[in-house]
């Protein structure tokens, strides 16, 4: 079975896929062995190991795709990735979907904002009209080979416009045939309630830390949500381990302090599947 068939058919069994986000091969390898059925290919973080910026919109599609295929090629369990507005009209949202697609990715999400778009935890979101991205969600569907290959519909509208447009939103996305629905930043469990009980689709939560309710995937699985992703907590990880090991380095000029918290040759050999190679 592919990935991309196991998650579509994961997705249409009882309970909550959880998929971690990541920014590299690295990372979607240590949430495979960690035992998760999927992984999240983060935009967000790949603006910030790629290029060093926020999440402004700053990479294009090939950059992303690219990066999308080495993930997927890395691991066995499937690959959930942004694929932001879908870089353009509607021609390039039909040509994020094949690409993505050739590229071995599972699913996609496609959000509504404008282009260029920036991190949906961050101030002053534009947001096309729903009749626009609900025409693209129509095109997206249309433009996969595989009807295992996953459309996700994203609304950034709960932030800058409110839980009312947020809802309409991904009930048009649903009905454009998006096959789950992501509104971003719900604000209470019982704004969740409400969107899972009037959008007829399965829904998706991303989980950003400090921009949302405090819960658990137990929690996430109880009210009723099929996908969770936590797309840059793994960034933010590495970025915190990366500022206070190179601190360190400074202060002391040795690594030698910092070993325990180092995986040591043979370990990290074995990590990457060194016995597996020629």
């Amino acid at each position: 079975m592919s990935p991309r068939h196991s998650l579509a058919d994961r997705l249409r069994q009882p309970g909550l896929v959880v998929a971690p986000g990541c920014h590299d091969a690295i990372g979607a390898r240590a949430i495979e062995q960690a035992g998760f059925e999927a992984v999240y290919m983060t935009g967000n973080g790949l603006s910030a190991s790629l290029i060093g910026a926020p999440d402004i919109g700053l990479l294009t599609m090939t950059e992303m795709v690219a990066r999308g295929r080495a993930l997927a090629a890395a691991i066995k369990v499937p690959l959930i990735a942004d694929a932001d507005t879908g870089y353009g009209n509607l021609n390039n949202v039909a040509r994020t979907v094949a690409e993505y697609e050739a590229a071995g990715v599972a699913a996609i999400h496609l959000e509504d904002q404008v282009t260029p778009k920036r991190c949906g935890a961050m101030k002053g979101l534009a947001l096309v009209t729903p009749e626009e991205h609900a025409e693209k969600i129509r095109i997206a569907v249309a433009a996969r080979r595989d009807p295992d290959f996953l459309i996700i519909g994203r609304s950034d509208a709960r932030l800058p416009l409110g839980l009312d447009e947020a809802i309409a939103r991904g009930k048009a996305y649903a009905q454009a045939g998006a096959d789950l629905v992501l509104l971003e930043m719900l604000q209470s469990e019982e704004e969740m309630k409400r969107a899972l009980g009037e959008i007829a689709a399965p829904l998706m939560f991303n989980y950003v830390e400090g921009r949302v309710p405090p819960l658990t995937a137990a929690d996430f699985e109880r009210l009723g949500f099929k996908l969770l992703s936590y797309p840059v907590a793994s960034t933010l990880a590495y970025a915190h381990m990366m500022a206070a090991f190179a601190r360190e380095l400074k202060r002391t000029g040795t690594t030698r302090g910092l070993e325990p918290a180092m995986l040591d040759l043979p370990s990290y050999e074995a990590f990457l599947g060194r016995d597996t190679y020629a």
